[in-house]
């Protein structure tokens, strides 16, 4: 078959001939087919998210291709990517699983293949752009007082630039009256977060992200805790009574809450006037 011979029937006749008696034997009618090499035109490259799966598009498919391959690179296959064996070409674009790589450009190779005649068609090399995931190097959790209104959470460093973060509150900081926040814009350090003035005192947990706006791209959500502390309170007992010329005066009390290891004590104008010192 000529290497130049393009797809199609082409016809001959076969006669067998004994060449010590010359005897020609009947005509055989042949064909020899020669079928359509499959072929499917790619689009554009895909660029995506760490561990965000993608999409190869195509614009067009010939010569009965209705299945492919891929064949990842060595680079690409120590990333995680998977080589994909024969199957059937879904509509308009081929779907591609992303593990979480690092960000960088990974090579592989579609064939398709004609699942009727088992023809396959010539490597088409493409592109993965993975992009990285930003990411926010958080500091300590916040502890704040009961009836604080708001709690800093700072950070040291990002990567790949983050412009937006976001915190989802588990539903026992939401019943306590936490709100979560969605896309709000990154502030430099600290990040401010609202605590409910009612919220009681306990441990909330959340979970926190950051997005590149422009890359589209979100990191994965990072636990955080608020620590609300209970204030420390004192059940006092009777105010005391002393006669003039004493220098001391007891003020007994019951019991406290909340630990309190110190006192402050912070007389009016009119005890300061009178020799009384805070």
């Amino acid at each position: 078959v000529p290497g130049s011979a393009s797809h199609g029937t082409y016809s001959a006749t076969l006669v067998v001939r004994n060449s010590i008696t010359g005897c020609i034997g009947n005509n055989h009618n042949i064909t020899i087919t020669i079928n359509p090499i499959p072929d499917v035109t790619l689009g554009p490259n895909p660029t995506t998210c760490s561990g965000t799966d993608t999409s190869l598009p195509y614009l067009a498919i010939s010569g009965g291709a209705d299945l492919y391959t891929i064949n990842f690179d060595a680079v690409a296959e120590a990333e995680g990517f998977v080589d994909v064996g024969a199957t059937a070409l879904s509509t308009g674009s081929i779907a591609i699983a992303v593990p979480f790589a690092s960000a960088g450009i990974y090579n592989a190779t579609f064939t398709p293949i004609n699942s009727v005649n088992g023809c396959s068609g010539s490597p088409l090399a493409f592109t993965i752009t993975v992009t990285g995931n930003p990411t926010v190097n958080l500091g300590a959790n916040p502890t704040v007082c009961s009836g604080s209104t708001i709690a800093n959470l700072s950070y040291s460093a990002t990567t790949s630039s983050p412009t937006q973060y976001s915190i989802d509150f588990d539903a026992t900081a939401e019943a306590a009256g936490f709100l979560d926040v969605v896309d709000a814009a990154l502030p430099p350090s600290p990040i401010v977060i609202t605590i409910p003035g009612a919220a009681a005192a306990g441990v909330y947990n959340a979970l926190l992200s950051v997005r590149n706006t422009t890359s589209t791209c979100v990191s994965g959500g990072t636990p955080i805790t608020v620590t609300v502390v209970a204030n420390p309170g004192i059940t006092l007992g009777a105010n005391p009574s002393v006669c003039p010329g004493t220098t001391t005066a007891n003020l007994v009390y019951i019991s406290t809450t909340g630990s309190p290891d110190e006192f402050d004590l912070d007389f009016d104008a009119a005890a300061e006037a009178g020799g009384f010192n805070d």
